[in-house]
């Protein structure tokens, strides 16, 4: 009895390596990402000053879990007024394929650092992602988070491109 069930876990075991997670096969592709742009912070809190428009840049990684839907985590860096900004976010996508060139939109909860201030904020995204080759992609894309901090929300409204990777 004991034969039989090794014999039964061992070709669960090969079929689960064998068999791809999902039907298809490119929501599988985890991919790493780079992309460049401008932040435009809007108001002012009480520790966070009013800035102007900053040059914004960050790394982010595509995780699909099915090819409609995509989890992304990212880190963006910018500047409000003299102070350096950070972001850290987790992009909840749903992708709608058309082809070679994909639409998304989402939601993107986070923390924003700006000198000592650790702010929650939570965002509103959408974009659009070009294939130009098997594995490389090029998208545009537009963000805006209101963060919470103190009794007063500022929010910062951020526009990229960048690049994606695909492994």
């Amino acid at each position: 009895m004991k034969r039989a069930q090794t014999l039964i876990l061992l070709v669960i075991l090969a079929l689960g390596a064998a068999l791809p997670l999902s039907a298809d096969p490119s929501a599988t592709s985890v991919g790493l990402g780079f992309s460049f742009g401008a932040a435009f912070p809007q108001g002012s809190t009480t520790n966070i000053p009013s800035a102007g428009a900053s040059f914004d840049w960050g790394f982010y990684v595509d995780i699909p879990l099915i090819s409609t839907f995509h989890i992304t985590p990212s880190s963006e860096l910018y500047k409000f007024g003299a102070q350096n900004a950070t972001d850290e976010d987790v992009a909840f996508k749903f992708i709608v394929p058309l082809g070679d060139f994909d639409l998304y939109a989402g939601v993107s909860p986070g923390l924003t650092t700006v000198a000592d201030v650790l702010a929650p904020h939570v965002g509103l995204l959408a974009g659009g992602a070009f294939r130009l080759v098997s594995n490389l992609s090029a998208f545009v894309q537009a963000k805006y988070n209101l963060l919470f901090e103190g009794s007063r929300n500022m929010g910062v409204f951020h526009l990229n491109a960048g690049i994606l990777f695909a492994f």
